[in-house]
């Protein structure tokens, strides 16, 4: 799952549909609308599939919010596919519209099995056959979900290839050998060798949510990437919420399912606003246009005690920053040197980094990952022992070993060629803009020039996810799964791994992570990954959120996982 600036920084570069994966892919191209309806003179497109509020009445009328709640900054929604959506906006649509095969709640990284569409999943012969069973549920449309659909999901999925949004990851789709289709109800995946069992549930099983293959059927892939911003093509859902318009540069307005089986929900529409910055965002919980707003961090000591207002710091989440590094760009060939890696990760102060921009609320993050909770790293980790970290005097050794010199100017250079790139930042945020000049400040420390371009985060997730893009660095969030592997970040042509890092050691720890029994796997590789910086890896930080105090249950809406849970919001008061 790329989003505006990860858990509260810089844009969040995917999701990993729930778990998962989630997360990931339209490729910026103008959408065709080609069959439902007539766009209006505002590009919006209208659901024929309408549900008044009186069909669905709740007991607190409509719920803003914008885009971004508990991630980043505001941006717009852009693809209702789960196939096919590259960022968190993407992803609180989508992931209230379609639900997962499997549930994993972020907050305990354990599937919950009555939030999931499978009832169960057992494994006979530990790790190489899964058998699945789903529960008795329905469409919006009253047509039951049956195991067609999960066969429907499997195809598209594989004739979009690398275009699928989670390819790689959970070893998708590649790694399936059969799906067998046992009952309307019951189905079985057999793998092309044995894993972990774990692994496989929680980055893989779970990406074979069910799509309306009685909807969706009737049109060919390129048809259904085209309509992907479409609601009308979206009418038909099993999750507790569907699109009923989309205005772009708007908002998004999403109406209950009646049919949904699960917790009912209290409110009868919920909108997504498309904010330009974080500062309107605050303007408008103050004058009641919003109900909850991210916290900007430029604004954190003058939104303490603004009145009528609830201040509430979200728990944190499996996320970190990062900044991705081009490895095929050939003017920035010095950064395929592990020397000059590590030396830039020694370089930075986090800690400094956390107390000074993120008001305290963080954690260092020096590997592939995140230190809370603690579950998965390796115990020297646990201790605070990682190959790389603050030390400006390593880093100029490092730097001195690879051959670089000062020049006139200070900085770095060998050959002839200077120690310096560009790295781009998401435009329109106090505080990413902070994290750049943090950042550059700290390399410049050790010879290193870092320049900056601020852009539109589209424009960015655009640039650096075409092989054939010209940038040399980027500045964002990354997601990750419940299971902390790296097959879709730094496997050598992962989707995810936007710069192009290959490396034969790596792609082997990688491979063993998912198929050797317990963590010995996976610590080999988030060691090894520490040590090679793929990425600069980066700080964690936490979000915090305005409430207004009409609004209950704010602080249940979100989790780790970026897992949206609308029955757990309520009110009492008007409407915004």
């Amino acid at each position: 799952m790329r989003e505006g600036k990860e858990s509260g920084r810089f844009f969040e570069k995917k999701l990993r549909k729930k778990l998962l994966l989630l997360v990931r892919v339209a490729r910026t191209q103008l959408l065709k609308f080609f069959c439902f309806f007539l766009f209006t003179k505002r590009s919006a497109y209208f659901s024929m599939f309408f549900v008044s509020p009186l069909a669905y009445a709740g007991s607190c009328g409509t719920i803003v919010i914008p885009t971004g709640l508990g991630v980043s900054s505001s941006a717009d929604i852009t693809s209702f596919n789960p196939l096919l959506i590259d960022s968190l906006y993407n992803q609180e649509a989508a992931g209230m519209m379609y639900l997962n095969l499997i549930w994993i709640n972020g907050s305990t990284a354990q599937i919950d099995w009555s939030r999931s569409v499978a009832s169960s999943v057992t494994t006979p012969d530990n790790g190489t056959t899964f058998d699945v069973t789903l529960k008795p549920w329905v469409w919006s449309d009253g047509v039951p979900i049956t195991t067609k659909d999960i066969a429907y999901t499997f195809k598209l999925i594989n004739e979009l290839g690398t275009t699928y949004s989670g390819y790689g990851a959970g070893g998708m789709p590649a790694i399936i050998k059969s799906l067998n289709i046992q009952g309307p109800l019951k189905f079985q995946v057999v793998l092309t060798r044995q894993v972990n069992p774990t692994w496989f549930m929680y980055n893989g099983l779970g990406q074979l949510l069910p799509l309306p293959e009685h909807s969706w059927g009737k049109y060919n892939i390129d048809q259904i990437f085209q309509a992907q911003s479409t609601p009308g093509f979206f009418n038909v859902v099993d999750g507790p919420l569907y699109a009923q318009r989309l205005d772009i540069g708007l908002d998004l307005v999403m109406v209950p399912n009646p049919r949904f089986e699960g917790p009912k929900l209290q409110f009868d529409r919920l909108i997504f606003k498309f904010m330009e910055s974080d500062g309107a965002e605050v303007q408008e919980i103050e004058s009641g246009d919003l109900d909850m707003a991210n916290v900007p961090d430029a604004l954190w000591n003058g939104v303490q005690h603004l009145p009528g207002l609830t201040l509430i710091t979200l728990p944190p989440q499996d996320t970190y920053n990062i900044t991705e590094l081009n490895f095929r760009d050939p003017d920035v060939a010095f950064l395929r040197d592990v020397r000059v890696r590590e030396a830039m990760a020694d370089a930075i102060d986090q800690q400094g980094m956390i107390t000074l921009i993120d008001h305290g609320l963080g954690e260092p993050e020096w590997g592939p990952v995140p230190p809370v909770p603690p579950t998965f790293l390796t115990p020297a980790m646990q201790k605070g022992q990682f190959p790389v970290g603050y030390d400006p005097a390593k880093a100029r050794a490092l730097l001195r070993e690879a051959g670089y010199t000062p020049g006139p100017d200070g900085i770095l250079q060998k050959d002839g060629k200077k120690l310096s790139f560009v790295c781009l930042m998401l435009s329109g945020d106090a505080q990413i803009e902070q994290i750049a000049e943090y950042t550059q400040s700290e390399l410049a420390k050790v010879g290193i020039q870092m320049k900056v371009r601020e852009m539109e985060f589209n424009q960015v997730l655009a640039l650096i996810d075409n092989p054939a893009g010209q940038w040399e660095a980027a500045q964002i969030g990354q997601g990750m799964g419940a299971y902390p592997t790296g097959e879709d970040l730094y496997k050598t042509g992962s989707y995810e791994n936007s710069g192009g890092y290959s490396d034969p050691l790596m792609d082997r720890l990688i491979d063993e992570s998912t198929y050797q029994p317990g963590l010995s796997g996976l610590y080999a590789y988030e060691t090894y990954a520490s040590a090679q910086q793929p990425v600069l890896f980066m700080e964690t930080s936490r979000v915090s959120i305005l409430v207004r105090p009409r609004i209950h249950g704010a602080d249940k809406f979100i989790d780790a996982l970026f897992n949206y849970y609308p029955d757990e919001l309520s009110c009492t008061g008007p409407s915004a």
